[in-house]
């Protein structure tokens, strides 16, 4: 009989992920832990483990491999882990990217032309190209969306815009101005980049995503696509009104289909070179815009990709989005460390060191 690999999930929380239970031939044991569920001194992790479709108490040994979906700039944990397990058993070392770091990255590259221009905030960099056109400027660390600001100078007056193209406030000067960005908005680490205009699809600005996997060899791969569309009037995104297949998209424009294998080839250039420059990945987000002239300009990258999304698309598609990284941590241990082969066994909830009434509550839900 194969032995099985054990596969750390390691999590912000603790609630039962059923989506996980998509392949009974996959010969892996997963584990879903929290940070604080690490007993270092024993080399044991607490956690829940999913056995027969349902999710269960345990302690168990180290895992074969961790697949970090904790969203978090730190490695800490993770580098903790790796110098357990072995090196490279660690993957999606840290999943929140600075924005401005990964476009340092890129820039240099071949890629170079694609990154939009990105700059840390500051005043003078903001006026001086408010002079040349509008400026967009967002947090430098993923918000999902949120705190994205538009602004322009139009007729002697800068307007600030949030999320939607109609201004949500205007002022008659540059001081007026700086002093409500620096009050109200609080740009601390935030960047600063040109405000590019994207196509749209029967009046729905829209984005291209790719989901880039590495797969059971190790290998990277584009595992799937979607595309989000705006609301009308609206310029961002991520507060999409709906989720379609790329080429259901496209099929609405005058942009080729082939525009599709260029999004994938580059998708793999910037995982592998984020890989080379950050930590060990096995998966990321590429989010593409094209203007109306056909020209691809990458929008963000991003290292814990929300899969749900593809559930909006297909059920067969989200599924594939969840197993392709299990299959790759199987991948990633593979190679049985001797100590870590003990037989896992079930917890009783005295046995967890989180509040009972919390953990009770999870696993009903």
């Amino acid at each position: 009989m194969k032995q099985k690999v054990l596969v750390g999930l390691l999590c912000n929380n603790l609630n039962p992920a059923n989506y996980y239970n998509v392949d009974q031939h996959l010969a892996i044991d997963i584990i879903k832990f929290r940070p604080d569920g690490i007993d270092w001194s024993e080399k044991k992790i607490r956690g829940i483990i999913l056995e027969n479709g349902r999710w269960k108490w345990a302690v168990t040994c180290f895992p074969d491999a961790v697949y970090n979906r904790c969203y978090t700039s730190s490695m800490a944990t993770t580098k903790g882990l790796e110098k357990v397990i072995g090196q490279g058993k660690v993957f999606n070392g840290f999943t929140q990217f600075n924005k401005y770091t990964v476009f340092s990255i890129l820039k240099p590259s071949k890629l170079g032309h694609l990154m939009i221009p990105t700059h840390l905030y500051n005043t003078k960099t903001l006026l001086n190209m408010l002079s040349e056109g509008p400026v967009l400027i967002k947090p430098a660390w993923g918000t999902m969306g949120h705190d994205v600001y538009r602004f322009t100078l139009e007729d002697n007056e800068y307007k600030v815009y949030s999320e939607t193209l109609s201004p949500m406030i205007t002022f008659k000067t540059a001081d007026e101005l700086v002093s409500y960005i620096d009050n109200e908005i609080k740009p601390k680490n935030y960047i600063i980049q040109p405000f590019i205009t994207f196509a749209s699809a029967a009046g729905h600005v829209f984005d291209m995503r790719q989901l880039v996997q590495k797969n059971q060899y190790g290998v990277w791969d584009v595992t799937a696509g979607l595309s989000r569309l705006c609301f009308t009037n609206c310029f961002v995104t991520n507060t999409a009104y709906d989720v379609r297949p790329i080429n259901k998209v496209l099929d609405n424009t005058e942009f080729k289909p082939s525009i599709t294998d260029e999004m994938r080839q580059i998708s793999i250039q910037v995982a592998e070179l984020l890989e080379n420059n950050l930590c060990p990945l096995g998966e990321i987000s590429v989010d593409f815009g094209i203007t109306s002239n056909g020209r691809l300009w990458i929008i963000e990258i991003n290292g814990r990709p929300q899969k749900h999304l593809f559930n909006r698309i297909d059920n067969g598609i989200f599924k594939q989005a969840v197993i392709v990284p299990l299959r790759y941590a199987a991948h990633l241990g593979g190679n049985y460390p001797s100590f870590q082969r003990a037989t896992y066994r079930i917890s009783t909830r005295a046995h967890y060191s989180l509040k009972p009434k919390l953990l009770g509550k999870q696993l009903r839900n």
